[in-house]
């Protein structure tokens, strides 16, 4: 089985690493060594997309800017390959419906869903009735890569389908995925600090939930300590986590319960993810999110953005 990697950046860097400890697979990249890691990958490497197509590969893992997403995919989808998006799908909706034609040969990489943490409050929160989950994540741009100019990076440009509320929408597709598609959304995106980006270093949004509860999101760029919080209140009481463990408190005991405590969650993330990336070449069979599941993320997005502009021209 033959898998191709379009763009070796650092998450394409990361799923060859992984498929490269599965082992079984041929494995080929597509790239421009034109990013910040231009040493060569040990594997067979095209630079021309004539070239990758003519390799005929299997399964294609999509792993180039946002703005380049459509493109490379829809090129190798009409080849007959399986393909991996890494998120956001695309940088608009609009732009995402060149695929919908191909919606049962692609999954979009919302690598979180793997996380031992997030599968057993999926499952917690189908059996107890949730009415409030927040979201926190925050970080410092710069240090993101620190081998590259932040500025020159596809998370800082607006050209390259950049900002904050695009980066970090993993949280976004956990929410939908955890309580279904929102029936309201009220929020906000923005610029507020020094750095040198001309895309939105801060969102803040609430969806409102299918069944009555409440998803709430603070997201930016510009936080010197790295941020991953959240907390889900149900009527048992609220769940607390951060990227080393999960707690529970009752309303009765008030005391924390230790539930999940990891070392390296976010190691076996990815490689569970790879492994579901195999099985999908394979077999068609996946727990990536789908088509529908990144577009409705999109949408999302799209109605934060659109809300932003109506607010600002109203002032």
């Amino acid at each position: 089985m033959k898998i191709l990697i379009v763009g070796l950046g650092s998450i394409g860097r990361r799923h060859l690493n992984c498929l490269k400890k599965i082992g079984n697979t041929e494995l080929a990249a597509l790239r421009t060594s034109k990013g910040s890691l231009k040493e060569p990958g040990g594997i067979l490497e095209f630079f021309s997309i004539e070239d990758a197509l003519n390799y005929h590969p299997d399964g294609v893992i999509i792993a180039n800017p946002t703005s380049l997403h459509i493109k490379y995919a829809q090129a190798f989808l009409e080849n007959g390959a399986r393909v991996l998006i890494e998120k956001p799908i695309a940088q608009d909706v609009e732009e995402a419906e060149a695929l919908s034609a191909y919606a049962d040969n692609l999954r979009v990489a919302y690598c979180m869903r793997f996380l031992s943490f997030y599968k057993f409050l999926r499952e917690k929160l189908s059996k107890e009735t949730a009415f409030k989950v927040s979201f926190k994540r925050s970080f410092y741009l710069p240090k993101w890569h620190p081998y590259a100019d932040y500025r020159k990076e596809y998370t800082a440009r607006k050209d390259l389908g950049g900002g904050v509320i695009r980066t970090l929408s993993h949280e976004i597709d956990l929410a939908c995925h955890w309580l279904g598609s929102p029936v309201s959304i009220n929020g906000v995106i923005d610029k507020l600090s020094f750095l040198e980006l001309d895309v939105d270093d801060f969102a803040f949004f609430s969806l409102k939930m299918p069944g009555g509860a409440r998803a709430n999101f603070e997201l930016d760029y510009y936080s010197p300590i790295n941020i991953n919080i959240g907390e889900a209140f149900t009527e048992k009481g609220k769940y607390f986590w951060d990227t080393k463990k999960l707690v529970f408190v009752s309303y009765e005991s008030s005391i924390e319960q230790p539930l999940i405590q990891v070392e390296n969650d976010f190691e076996d993330m990815y490689m569970d993810q790879m492994k579901d990336f195999v099985r999908f070449t394979k077999t068609g069979i996946s727990e990536n999110a789908t088509y529908n599941d990144a577009v409705e993320v999109m949408k999302i997005i799209k109605k934060v953005e659109n809300q932003t502009i109506k607010k600002e021209r109203k002032i």
